[in-house]
């Protein structure tokens, strides 16, 4: 039996360029910081985050995909300067990336199960 996938209509992708020197602590972004990013922001309408590791040769290393309910959601953290400037001071803790933000939108019809 399937679990249903919620429906939601923002999808957040916060992507980590592969660079010279780059490091990031896996165990401290899946233990300390997704924690963080999930009290912060579920009471906005966050619905759960993917942690994706990029084959060696891609120009990314990680890629970690947040749903949102609502897009407004997304918009009123991001808008937030104290909870967004709490979770941005965090990153030099697990990473020395600059993370890039890609906001997008499911298009009607785009969340699609396995049979």
């Amino acid at each position: 039996m399937t679990t249903p996938i919620p429906a939601y209509e923002a999808v957040i992708n916060i992507i980590y360029k592969r660079t010279p020197g780059f490091r990031l602590d896996i165990d401290y972004l899946l233990q300390t910081h997704i924690p963080m990013v999930a009290k912060e922001w579920a009471p906005h309408g966050l619905l759960g985050a993917t942690v994706t590791e990029a084959p060696a040769d891609s120009e990314y290393a990680y890629i970690v995909a947040v749903r949102f309910k609502t897009l407004e959601g997304w918009q009123k953290v991001s808008a937030d300067p104290e909870q967004m400037g709490l979770l941005m001071a965090d990153v030099p803790n697990f990473t020395n990336g600059t993370p890039d933000f890609v906001v997008g939108t499911v298009v009607k019809g785009g969340i699609i199960e396995a049979p």
